[in-house]
């Protein structure tokens, strides 16, 4: 009899989605965000996590949740706030996060009970199946998400582009804000 496997079940613009708890590193409060004019719509920010530069990834985007406005995550296209939770994943070998509206919890889950999708027809393409709701308490069926599927080649490419652009820009401010020269003139390097 195989093994129940744990996942994690938030939800974003009303829809109940996991990732396998080990695609988890953390759960994080929404930190302070920089945006930068750069930023691709799915990327709502950075921030530097143990001397990393991780973008924010919203999902509601990313999985084409209708009714997104372009103003954050949520259903009803609302801001991101203080309590809007960050699942802290590794993708290709860096730091990512995801933004999610609530995180409900982890389950275990029988793999009898676990029903296989067709990746190319929900979810653009990183569904991994599904499995009946018993966290959330709305009942239905949580989908299975593949986080090594979040992001196509072309998406991934771009999104290492904009995090390397994104930590030289980091970096210029850090480097005038800790030049002593920098300080004392008032000039900020610029």
């Amino acid at each position: 009899m195989p093994s129940p496997f744990r996942c994690v079940v938030f939800s974003v613009a009303g829809q109940v989605l996991a990732l396998p708890v080990e695609a988890v590193r953390r759960f994080l409060p929404l930190p302070r965000l920089e945006r930068l004019p750069t930023a691709p719509l799915p990327v709502e920010g950075v921030f530097r996590y143990r001397g990393e530069v991780v973008p924010v990834l919203r999902l509601d985007v990313l999985l084409d949740l209708g009714g997104s406005t372009g103003g954050g995550p949520g259903s009803d296209g609302s801001a991101p706030g203080l309590y809007s939770p960050l699942l802290l994943v590794t993708w290709q070998g860096r730091p990512a996060a995801l933004l999610a509206d609530q995180v409900h919890g982890d389950t275990g889950v029988d793999p009898r009970e676990r029903t296989p999708s067709d990746p190319s027809l929900s979810f653009n393409g990183c569904a991994a199946g599904g499995f009946p709701d018993r966290v959330t308490g709305r009942g239905g069926t949580v989908t299975l998400l593949d986080s090594d599927r979040l992001l196509n080649a072309a998406e991934g490419r771009l999104l290492d582009a904009f995090r390397a652009a994104a930590e030289r820009r980091l970096a210029q401010w850090q480097v005038a804000a800790d030049t002593p020269d920098a300080a004392a003139t008032g000039d900020g390097g610029a």
